[in-house]
């Protein structure tokens, strides 16, 4: 394979259902591949776990920087926001970073946190919010694994929009403060979920934890709207 060449699993336009710009018009760009499972997320780990499980890698395309444009262009009347998901887009900062160039309108990329980009060499992601969902005890991860102080630090310090995003199904204060330790950013809650039964369940005490706690309180639309629908 072309070492350019980045597995997308899907291209489609949205709104933003989660986090600091929830409600915006957005085009979103989903990479496969990731370097975590998370297991305790419900039975299929992720909430895309089509862009995660392997056993999905034929439905991937494997596409180049221009390719991607021009799948996106048609979706630009609107000026939506640019959204760069997974699976893990860390696993492919150098081949996204030509796009980065590119879009000249608001960036966001999801992110485990586990990875940083070199803003040296790459300085236009200094203009990306990074949606650093870094996962905690509840993904079933082992910690060493999920965190890595370095990378977060290194995104938040250049980075200046980013912002934190917890998923939480209970009190997980102590993991939060840990991670977010002496880093201003904007921390995000949103309940844990993969149906928008369990999603109703987790909802109010999420809501209250972020009242106790001074976060934001983040819904997930598509999951409340949608379930697992792709392409949504």
């Amino acid at each position: 394979m072309d070492s350019k060449l980045i597995p997308i699993s899907e291209i489609f336009y949205s709104i933003q259902g989660e986090g600091k710009y929830s409600g915006n018009l957005s085009v979103f760009i989903r990479v496969g591949g990731c370097n975590l499972t998370c297991p305790g997320f419900g039975k299929n780990g992720c909430d895309s776990f089509y862009a995660v499980d392997k056993k999905y890698k034929n439905e991937w395309q494997y596409l180049s920087i221009d390719e991607i444009k021009d799948k996106i262009k048609k979706y630009l009347k609107f000026s939506p926001n640019l959204v760069i998901t997974g699976g893990e887009p860390g696993l492919y900062f150098d081949r996204l970073y030509p796009l980065v160039e590119w879009f000249s309108g608001n960036i966001t990329i999801e992110t485990n946190a586990t990875i940083a980009p070199d803003f040296k060499k790459y300085p236009e992601f200094k203009k990306v919010s990074f949606a650093m969902s870094v996962k905690l005890s509840n993904s079933g991860e082992e910690y060493k694994k999920r965190v890595k102080k370095q990378a977060i630090k290194t995104i938040a310090k250049n980075a200046k929009k980013s912002f934190f995003k917890f998923v939480i199904n209970a009190d997980l204060k102590e993991e939060i403060e840990e991670i977010t330790k002496n880093i201003d950013l904007p921390i995000y809650c949103m309940p844990l979920g993969e149906s928008k039964e369990e999603l109703e369940k987790n909802a109010p005490f999420v809501f209250d934890f972020c009242l106790k706690n001074g976060y934001r309180y983040s819904d997930r639309i598509h999951i409340r709207l949608f379930g697992k629908k792709r392409g949504i």
